[in-house]
This record gives C-alpha cells, sequence and structure tokens, in this order.
C-alpha cells in the first residue's frame, strides 16, 4: 500500500515542480511518470537493503534518468526536461533541514552524521543520473539493422 501512496504523491509533486519550472505541456505527464517510477524503485531498493542511503538514491536516479533519456528521444526534447521534474522526489529536504538544526542547536555530532548522509543522497543523485547520461551516449549511435534485401546466392529456389 505504502507504494502506491508513494507513487501518486511523488507523481503529483513532480507535476507541481515541472509546472513550477515552467515546462512544456507535453513533457509534464512523462516526466512525472519517470519520477514517480524512481521513487518506487528508491523505496522498493530501501526496503531491500534496510538503512543504506547512497544504493537506494542511487537506483532511483539511475532509472529516473534513464526513463528521462528514453522520453527525450521518443518526444524529440530535451532530457533535462524530463529528469529534473522527477528527480526532485529523491532530494533530501529532510536531511538537509535536519543538519542546519542540529548545527543551530549546538549538537554537532548528530549535524555531522546527518550532513554526510545528505552528502551521500546527493552524490548518488549526481552520480545515477550521469550513469544514465553515459549510458545514453553510449547507445546514441546504435542502430538496430533491418536485414539486408540482397539477393542470397546460397539459398536455393
Amino acid at each position: 500500500m505504502h507504494l502506491i501512496i508513494g507513487f501518486i504523491s511523488s507523481y503529483l509533486s513532480a507535476v507541481g515542480f515541472a509546472m513550477f519550472f515552467s515546462c512544456p505541456k507535453r513533457s509534464i505527464k512523462l516526466s512525472s511518470l519517470a519520477g514517480a517510477i524512481g521513487f518506487v524503485i528508491y523505496q522498493v531498493v530501501g526496503d531491500l537493503i534496510g538503512d543504506g542511503v547512497f544504493l537506494k538514491a542511487l537506483a532511483g536516479a539511475y532509472f529516473t534518468g534513464i526513463m528521462g533519456e528514453v522520453f527525450a528521444r521518443k518526444c524529440h526534447m530535451p532530457a533535462i526536461l524530463f529528469i529534473v521534474p522527477g528527480i526532485i522526489n529523491l532530494v533530501p529536504g529532510k536531511g538537509i533541514y535536519n543538519t542546519l538544526y542540529y548545527f543551530v542547536d549546538g549538537e554537532k555530532s548528530l549535524a555531522l552524521i546527518n550532513l554526510f548522509d545528505t552528502l551521500a543522497v546527493a552524490s548518488a543523485i549526481s552520480f545515477g543520473i550521469l550513469l544514465a547520461s553515459v549510458l545514453s551516449k553510449s547507445l546514441r549511435g546504435f542502430k538496430f539493422r533491418k536485414p539486408s534485401r540482397r539477393y542470397d546466392w546460397r539459398k536455393k529456389k
């Protein structure tokens, strides 16, 4: 049940951010879909591995980036229009808030723990998008070839 609620809420938040960033109307649905599926991947990987923050953020960002690149090719639009609204759901806002709160409150050890977790999530997000972009660039020259129409002299009539 928490996956369905996470999917719906992340889809709606991605729609809001896509509208806030003035994305074209035809990209809003697909970028929100990429963000919602990326967030579900984030939750599923989090359920599988437990408390680790890096791998689940990396997996969510990677799948969001891959879907953003695919949607960009399909719609003939820049990939950034699909990736940025979709990746907003993974940004560690609570971690940033808690880090600042603990620094102001004078609890430096808790602040540093939250800071390192927040930096791990932020670096995982950027690394996941980088991996998706590199994969997309490497597959750009790849084309499926149609079977040759030439006469096959080995084939008997």
